[in-house]
């Protein structure tokens, strides 16, 4: 969201939360910092004393980190009761502080001063309540090899070469993406069945995509009749081969409720399937069907 231009140059460089994929946002955490810093600061103020320029800098600093508050959507999401109390802070200032056209006030009267400690009072106490129930978690990539949970989490589609995710459907990058999210959870057994899922969807591509080919009937489905469909319409033998190995020992296996997959065999699959994917789009364009 947009924050009004007279107050960036209060909180630059502290970034706004970002999404990360689906419904997850990242945590400005150094936000929880830059509030305890000045908002405390200008509760320490004393009272009667008079306003001068590092006062006025002061009470700026804590308006502009308190309006970036109300229109960040990790604080509106998660923290909302907080950012009513910022909204409030907010008011205080501008009423009590910069009062009229942005004119300061001459001194800190204490009847003003104890509103705004009041209001600083009531955030910290929505803030504690409501922190202690935020879903924050840490995803650590110990055992993800060279994969990135950043990267998985944005869209592991988006690792795939440009040339070949182009020619891929919307279904096959979708399936390929929750696989990611299911490594950064180290959901490693259901990260296998998302991945074979997007090999399994290229497959149906490349053979919807043979002139006159028509899909056999439902109950025939499968990655044998599938294989069998392929090899007596021409596809690459480097291609059936390698789907072969897939089938016998990841799909297949796979299937059996007492199989699981490990971390590192998870990670394995998704990159093995990748090349799969690769393959089969790269046969589909050598015989012309698709561009």
């Amino acid at each position: 969201m947009q924050l009004p231009e007279r107050y960036l140059w209060l909180i630059w460089p502290y970034p706004f939360s970002s999404e990360v994929g689906g419904n997850m946002l990242r945590a400005p955490a150094f936000r929880f910092y830059m509030c305890a810093k000045y908002l405390t600061a200008m509760t320490e103020l004393a009272d009667g004393a008079p306003i001068n320029v590092q006062e006025i800098y002061l009470f700026g600093r804590a308006e502009g980190i308190c309006e970036s508050i109300v229109i960040d959507e990790f604080w509106l999401r998660y923290l909302p009761s907080t950012v009513k109390r910022a909204q409030k802070i907010i008011d205080l200032i501008r009423r009590d502080i910069f009062a009229g056209e942005n004119k300061a006030c001459k001194t800190l009267d204490a009847r003003h001063m104890q509103w705004i400690r009041d209001g600083v009072h009531a955030f910290e106490i929505s803030l504690c309540d409501e922190i202690g129930n935020m879903p924050l978690f840490c995803c650590e990539d110990s055992e993800l090899g060279n994969l990135s949970v950043d990267k998985l989490l944005k869209g592991a589609s988006n690792g795939y070469p440009e040339r070949m995710r182009t020619k891929l459907t919307p279904e096959c990058l979708t399936e390929i993406d929750e696989a990611g999210k299911c490594l950064a959870y180290e959901r490693s057994t259901a990260s296998g069945f998302h991945i074979l899922r997007s090999v399994e969807l290229t497959i149906r591509q490349y053979l919807l995509a043979i002139p006159g080919f028509v899909m056999p009937p439902l109950n025939r489905q499968n990655w044998g009749e599938y294989l069998d469909l392929l090899k007596g319409h021409g596809a690459g033998r480097e291609v059936t081969d390698h789907l072969y190995n897939i089938k016998d020992n990841y799909r297949n296996p796979l299937m059996h409720p007492q199989d699981t997959l490990e971390m590192d065999e998870a990670v394995s699959l998704f990159g093995v399937a990748q090349s799969m994917s690769e393959m089969l789009v790269v046969d589909m364009s050598r015989r012309g069907l698709i561009t």
